[in-house]
């Protein structure tokens, strides 16, 4: 008898621990991250990073691996099918159809990363010359103009072209219009090493104290000077022939 109660017990225990929900069976997560959907022109760095974070996010990011040791067959496709569907929902409709039937997440992975990022020397010389000609843009703000370089800087190193850090930094400075020479020149002044995160940093302060000398707008001063008094005409003109009037 105690034996049979025994096997019971481990039946129940192994069918509980069967059905018990874990992070591998239930990967959805009840938030969900905001990514624009890939329409084949935006940043596709950009996008494969957010997506990605939705992965880790719901916990599918193993799926873009080989198949642990540890999970079943038909576990591990139905994982892909909640991947390749979370990946596919961040796609225009347009791009779904050659990725429909796709059932690996990491075959489709790799399908988009072949088609929208082809690490060719082409896309290499294509990117630097765009890093190398990079010049500000007069009207918008140092922040933009940082995240426009770095967009750039992104790009570079997803087709795995590795930038020195100063040479990062000293294109950056070479971006500036004329009136940072003075900043530059005091970046540079004395020292044998420049960094990126420092010529960042010293370009959004110089703005910050811009802005609370002449307002929102360069050159436009906070406080309005005081106007001169208009002095009106005394003799108005007749409506007639534009000639003065005296009232007489």
């Amino acid at each position: 008898m105690a034996g049979e109660k025994d096997e019971v017990l481990k039946e129940k225990e192994s069918a509980s621990s069967s059905s018990a929900p874990t992070s591998n069976r239930h990967p959805i997560a009840t938030t969900r991250l905001e990514v624009d959907k890939f329409n084949g022109s935006n940043n596709f760095g950009m996008w494969q990073c957010e997506v990605m974070d939705v992965l880790y996010q719901q916990e599918l990011d193993m799926v873009l691996e080989d198949k642990p040791e540890d999970i079943d067959d038909k576990q591990w496709t139905r994982i892909n099918l909640y991947a390749c569907a979370a990946i596919r929902s961040f796609l225009d409709k347009e791009l779904k159809y050659p990725y429909m039937k796709e059932t690996s997440a990491k075959k489709l992975w790799m399908k988009l990363e072949d088609k929208y990022m082809t690490k060719s020397a082409e896309n290499r010389l294509f990117l630097k010359k765009r890093l190398f000609r990079f010049q500000y843009r007069l009207g918008i703000s140092m922040h933009e103009h940082l995240n426009d370089y770095n967009k750039i800087l992104a790009d570079l190193a997803n087709l795995d072209v590795i930038i020195p850090d100063e040479d990062k930094a000293l294109c950056l400075l070479n971006s500036l219009p004329d009136d940072y020479d003075h900043l530059t020149t005091t970046l540079l002044y004395g020292k044998s090493e420049v960094k990126l995160d420092e010529v960042s940093a010293a370009l959004v302060n110089h703005e910050c104290r811009k802005k609370e000398l002449f307002g929102p707008k360069f050159g436009t001063p906070k406080r309005n000077p005081r106007r001169r008094p208009v002095v009106r005409n005394p003799y108005p003109k007749s409506p007639k022939h534009g000639k003065l009037t005296f009232g007489l």
